[in-house]
């Protein structure tokens, strides 16, 4: 398996690997073109940013880790992913400078995994501890704040976040998944009424996007969009 980017024109481009590794994956991109995901071989995993006409960039680990994947990148080159060990993964944020930020976890918690950055700076994701896992949003001046679950639901997990700060995961129970927006006005919010929960008993918000459109993912083979009026 082998990173590559597509174009509208129709061009495939191959993304070249890290040196020494043998495959790797494409995860996300920017409207600069910009691409970042994880090259891997004998020494693990390591997240990368790739910008055409360049060598692909090592993104780095952080102290005392043994792999990275890089999840979202926004406008500004900042990237957002996990780094860490066998002993458990962390939620990281690189900076422009080049530096590898340690997000941290949810108090109690042993492992954290960022899944999406606004060009706002404010990063999504899930920490892992006791409790199970909890969708969180985070910012420099904020740090990491919990977003909550859904009424019958043990679990939780953010996916994406656009730059007006609307957030989009899915909340979980013993019984399936549940599609949630949440903004700081209204907390977490359930998506599946208005799409038929009798038609889709687990959905889970995949992405949203600047107008606030949410692509929500049903049992397959189906997907569709949804366009939440918030009753405020």
């Amino acid at each position: 398996m082998v990173p590559f980017m597509w174009n509208a024109r129709g061009d495939l481009s191959r993304i070249p690997l890290l040196p020494a590794d043998s495959c790797g994956q494409a995860i996300a991109i920017n409207k600069h073109g910009h691409v970042v995901g994880y090259s891997s071989g004998d020494n693990g995993a390591r997240a990368f940013l790739w910008i055409r006409n360049t060598a692909t960039l090592n993104l780095g680990i952080l102290p005392g880790g043994t792999h990275s994947l890089a999840h979202d990148v926004n406008d500004s080159d900042e990237v957002v992913g996990t780094s860490g060990s066998s002993g458990g993964d962390r939620a990281v944020l690189w900076t422009k400078s080049g530096n590898v930020l340690d997000l941290e976890t949810l108090a109690g918690d042993w492992a954290s995994e960022a899944t999406a950055i606004n060009n706002n700076g404010q990063v999504v994701g899930y920490s892992k501890g006791p409790r199970g896992m909890r969708a969180f949003i985070w910012s420099s001046n904020g740090g990491m704040q919990e977003l909550g679950i859904l009424p019958g639901g043990n679990s939780s997990r953010a996916m994406d976040i656009n730059d007006r700060g609307e957030v989009v995961g899915s909340s979980i129970s013993g019984t399936g998944e549940k599609a949630f927006i949440w903004t700081k006005q209204t907390g977490i919010v359930d998506l599946n009424s208005p799409a038929s929960a009798s038609a889709h008993d687990s959905m889970m918000a995949a992405a949203s996007d600047a107008r606030g459109d949410e692509i929500c993912a049903p049992a397959p083979p189906s997907s569709f969009l949804l366009t939440p009026v918030l009753v405020q």
